[in-house]
C-alpha cells in the first residue's frame, strides 16, 4: 500500500486530532459523508466532525488499497468503529478524495453506517 500523505487523514480521525484533520483541508473543502448532506468549508467541517466523534467512542481506519489516479485518490478501507455501549462493528468503506497541491480539497466517503447505529435504536425504542 502506498504511504501516500493522504493517509495522515485517516491516522488523525482515528487518534480523533481535529487539528490535524483541519489542517490538511482547503478552505473551500468539501466533504460528503454517506448520505448526509454537504460539509463546506473548514469551519463546518470541524463542527460536524466533533458532533460525530461525540456520538462514538474509538474507530480505527483498516486501509487495504489506495489507488491514485492524477488529482483523484481512492481509499478502500473497513472501518471499525466503538459504540458508546462499548461493542465494535465494522463497516467498509471507499473514500475519493480530490487534492489541490498538498491539501484535500474534496472527499467523499461511501459507507452504510447504520450498524454502528443499529442497536443503539432498538435499544431506545424499546426503553
Amino acid at each position: 500500500m502506498s504511504d501516500h500523505w493522504v493517509l495522515e487523514r485517516f491516522r488523525a480521525v482515528d487518534r480523533k486530532d481535529i487539528d490535524g484533520f483541519i489542517d490538511m483541508l482547503t478552505d473551500d473543502h468539501v466533504f460528503v459523508f454517506g448520505g448526509r448532506p454537504p460539509v463546506i468549508g473548514k469551519a463546518d467541517a470541524r463542527e460536524q466532525v466533533l458532533i460525530f466523534w461525540s456520538l462514538i467512542g474509538r474507530l480505527k481506519h483498516n486501509i487495504w488499497r489506495v489507488t491514485e489516479a492524477g488529482e483523484l485518490i481512492f481509499v478502500e478501507a473497513n472501518v471499525d468503529y466503538e459504540r458508546l455501549d462499548g461493542k465494535w462493528v465494522t463497516v467498509p468503506c471507499c473514500d475519493v478524495i480530490r487534492i489541490r497541491g498538498d491539501k484535500i480539497c474534496e472527499q467523499r466517503a461511501y459507507l452504510d453506517q447504520g450498524p454502528v447505529w443499529a442497536e443503539a435504536a432498538e435499544t431506545v425504542a424499546a426503553g
